[in-house]
């Protein structure tokens, strides 16, 4: 892939990132719109995927294996935190002949261990975002300056955004998050103004080019001599027409 291509990558995927923050606003009335951005989510990360084929950035392979681990591990949680909360409803409302230590340990176990998978799928989402960050942080000139701006802050906010997100039990916190996330995520889209004719600055270091030095050689013979112009033997120091010495 050349460097129109790489710049084409982040393009789209600053198309799907926008696509993710409109959802994200509709998400507000309806839950299907969350789903589908985690969808417009995926896609985009695709997107840098086929870019990193050309760059092989570590920081990039970093964001989305943090990002899709993270995932997996919130929806992990999620599943065992309602599991969970569906035996502690049953404990209480219909009568059973086991023992109440293990009735109610089961559901509290199950409660406890999906909230910790959901809070390292936090901490996993938070890195990722941080890695993608650190991308823009170090190759800078990839981008027009304002587009390299607006995407490192708006990692920043996402990442912030993850984290109070997941207070949910604070209703203030939540609600700053949310709107760290939204704004996180215009920030980002900022990439769709990329020109796809246009190559990114490239990053790489040239080095010099070897230029070959005229060298003086102490040993080499005058073969003239300075005072008259004679031709010199290459014996002895004086010249053998005026005298003159040879230096």
């Amino acid at each position: 892939m050349s460097n129109i291509g790489v710049n084409k990558e982040f393009h789209d995927f600053g198309k799907y990132i926008q696509v993710v923050a409109i959802l994200t606003i509709v998400s507000i009335t309806t839950g299907m719109a969350g789903f589908i951005a985690m969808i417009f989510i995926f896609i985009a990360m695709r997107s840098l995927k086929r870019a990193n084929y050309t760059l092989n950035n570590s920081s990039l392979h970093e964001f989305r294996s943090k990002y899709i681990k993270g995932f997996i591990s919130r929806i992990c949680g999620m599943i065992i935190l309602i599991i969970g909360g569906v035996n502690l409803a049953l404990f209480f409302f219909i009568p059973t002949s086991i023992p109440i230590y293990i009735s109610l340990s089961i559901p509290i176990i199950l409660i406890i261990s999906g909230i910790v998978f959901i809070y390292v799928g936090v901490a996993a989402e938070m890195k990722a975002w941080k890695n993608l960050k650190l991308f823009f942080e170090n190759n800078f000139r990839m981008f027009p300056v304002n587009i390299s701006e607006e995407a490192i802050e708006g990692c920043e906010k996402l990442k912030k955004g993850a984290l109070l997100s997941s207070l949910w039990f604070l209703i203030v916190p939540v609600i700053i998050g949310f709107i760290y996330q939204v704004k996180g995520y215009f920030m980002l889209a900022t990439l769709n103004k990329l020109s796809t004719n246009d190559a990114p600055e490239s990053t790489e270091l040239q080095s010099d080019l070897y230029k070959p030095q005229l060298i003086k050689d102490p040993e080499r013979k005058i073969n003239f001599c300075p005072n008259c112009g004679t031709k010199l033997s290459e014996l002895g120091n004086f010249c053998a027409l005026c005298g003159s010495a040879i230096s």
